[in-house]
């Protein structure tokens, strides 16, 4: 396995113009009580009903599912996240010739760890055994990597929007200063597009994002894209430390976060 691909293990998504780039799970506000005395009218124009949509999506846990759009290769990641309690469990898959890499980043509240499976061990630590402790949510920052559980704030740069369908929008995106969340490769593959990336986007009955499409490039008629699918609102997320026995400290540099 060489080691540009070894490396591209830490990835949320192996898109087909960028090198991946891995995710950090951080928790954004508290859930103000929408059913208050007092409360806001839902907005109707396209981009309040987006940026409302968005802010939904940190009030309750939910499972996210994110791919690139059907560019070919099997990658993908799925998150199962609860941003009231800091807790959450995403997995993404990366295939490789030998077979797919899997890398689990596990955020119990106050810790995080990652733990690698890899389909040989010419990497030792990626034994898919070692939970690695890389600390806490939020640190380091997410400078390199995709910020999953914030992609859907990116809804609020919206520079225009317009209603395609019954709950549907589109419209273009200024993501210019969104590096902290999109992260240096995703950065990297907008260049100069990111003033104005076109997106798609979809809500539900009760307002909430379930699906937000940012068309990232296209490439000789390839279109790279971060797909995501917001599903399951409400569930139960179960994320407890590893066994002590497993936990490894001292993460070496290629393990994702470390």
């Amino acid at each position: 396995m060489q080691k540009p691909k070894l490396i591209a293990a830490g990835a949320v998504l192996a898109v087909t113009v960028a090198a991946g780039v891995w995710a950090l799970l951080v928790a954004t506000g508290d859930e103000p009580d929408a059913g208050r005395a007092g409360a806001s009218p839902a907005p109707t124009d396209p981009a309040g009903v987006l940026s409302a949509a968005a802010a939904k999506i940190d009030k309750q846990a939910y499972r996210l599912t994110l791919d690139t759009g059907g560019t070919a290769g099997g990658d993908g990641t799925v998150v199962l996240w609860d941003p009231l309690t800091k807790r959450g469990l995403e997995t993404t898959s990366l295939k490789v010739p030998a077979g797919a890499v899997t890398i689990e980043r596990l955020t119990t509240g106050p810790d995080v760890y990652v733990r690698i499976s890899a389909p040989d061990r010419r990497v030792p630590v990626w034994d898919g055994k070692t939970w690695w402790h890389v600390g806490a949510p939020g640190s380091p920052p997410a400078q390199q990597g995709l910020d999953n559980t914030k992609l859907a704030g990116t809804l609020t740069a919206a520079t225009t929007v317009r209603q395609t369908g019954v709950r549907e929008y589109a419209g273009t995106l200024d993501l210019r200063e969104r590096s902290a969340v999109l992260g240096e490769g995703v950065g990297n593959v907008l260049g100069a597009r990111a003033g104005a990336v076109p997106f798609t986007a979809a809500v539900d009955e009760q307002g909430r994002l379930v699906r937000y499409r940012i068309e990232l490039a296209s490439e000789q008629s390839q279109t790279a894209q971060l797909d995501l699918t917001y599903s399951d609102f409400g569930l139960s997320v179960s994320a407890d430390p590893p066994a002590a026995d497993l936990v490894g400290e001292d993460p070496p540099a290629n393990i994702p976060g470390a």
